[in-house]
């Protein structure tokens, strides 16, 4: 089964064990809905958390067990994931990021197939599909509507604006 990625644990918040979480939503207070979270994309470990509040951009939370600092910071860099089923659709025109990977990219002027999106990036400056070419080495396009006027995710591909370096 698939798997999302929610969020990270961003290391510990105060002395009586909350942990700190960067959410990768919209709404931060959905990651209260979910869970037990798996730890990494494939495997058994799980995580408990119960929300308690925010600080700054983090999420506050109550880990299972954990009712101390250095317990909480032991728990730094843990991802949160979730069954892909368990979400709910997305509204008309949106998707999770996850569900790009493994998409054709096509090119938007005559459909000719580009590559695959292997990967979905974020350095700090925004979403960069990772678009791999046949025969050739990958390529990143920035995610914007300019970019990618097209995701056809039930039809398995994206539409993009070939970069004249392709």
């Amino acid at each position: 089964m698939k798997r999302i990625r929610l969020g990270k644990i961003a290391g510990a918040h105060g002395v009586k064990g909350l942990v700190k979480i960067s959410y990768f939503g919209d709404d931060p207070k959905a990651l209260g809905g979910y869970g037990p979270f798996y730890t990494a994309e494939t495997g058994d470990e799980k995580i408990s958390l119960t929300l308690k509040g925010a600080s700054g951009k983090h999420l506050l939370a109550a880990a299972q067990g954990v009712d101390e600092k250095n317990a909480a910071d032991a728990l730094n860099g843990t991802e949160l994931w979730v069954e892909r089923a368990a979400l709910p659709a997305p509204p008309q025109g949106q998707y999770y990021i996850e569900d790009l990977i493994g998409l054709k990219a096509l090119d938007n002027k005559d459909g000719a197939e580009i590559g695959t999106v292997t990967a979905v990036q974020n350095f700090g400056a925004g979403d960069l599909l990772e678009i791999k070419p046949k025969g050739q080495e990958s390529f990143f396009l920035v995610l914007t509507k300019e970019n990618v006027p097209d995701v056809a995710i039930e039809h398995g591909y994206i539409k993009i604006e070939r970069p004249e370096e392709i």
